[in-house]
């Protein structure tokens, strides 16, 4: 049995370990299968060598390869959606870029500031709001 015969999972891309852990502990208490990712490279191996079947990107946009990345995995999965993650600290100092308009992004998480206190249930909160549908979006 191949992995396309279990359900979707969300990629979860990020340079940041601790971060992308804790984000996929947050999607797995509300009920989604997860993969983590440190690079764009590493994503596509994995998605490629056990034929995963990704339904969602949570993506960094700063990564190198993401964009090239994007169009790789929406050919392959149709439907994909990409939820980009946002750097609160460096956006308030003008730093960060802007993700690239693109027809599969459906919302975005702001990273939480160095020291800033989050909760889990906060985050389950955040989560829920950035997959659910877009008004107006057929079910």
């Amino acid at each position: 049995m191949t992995a396309r015969s279990y359900s979707a999972l969300i990629l979860i891309l990020d340079c940041d370990l601790g971060f992308m852990m804790w984000l996929g502990q947050v999607f797995a208490e509300l009920g989604y299968q997860t993969i983590p990712a440190l690079t764009c490279r590493q994503a596509l191996v994995l998605v490629r060598r056990f034929d995963l079947p990704v339904a969602t990107l949570v993506l960094n946009w700063e990564l190198r390869g993401a964009r090239r990345l994007v169009k790789i995995l929406a050919a392959e999965n149709p439907g994909l959606q990409i939820i980009t993650i946002r750097d609160s600290a460096a956006r308030r100092n003008g730093q960060q870029q802007a993700a690239p308009n693109c027809m599969w992004i459906v919302s975005s998480l702001e990273r939480p500031a160095p020291g800033e206190s989050i909760s889990c249930g906060e985050w389950a909160v955040r989560v829920r709001k950035a997959l659910a549908p877009p008004a107006g979006a057929p079910n």
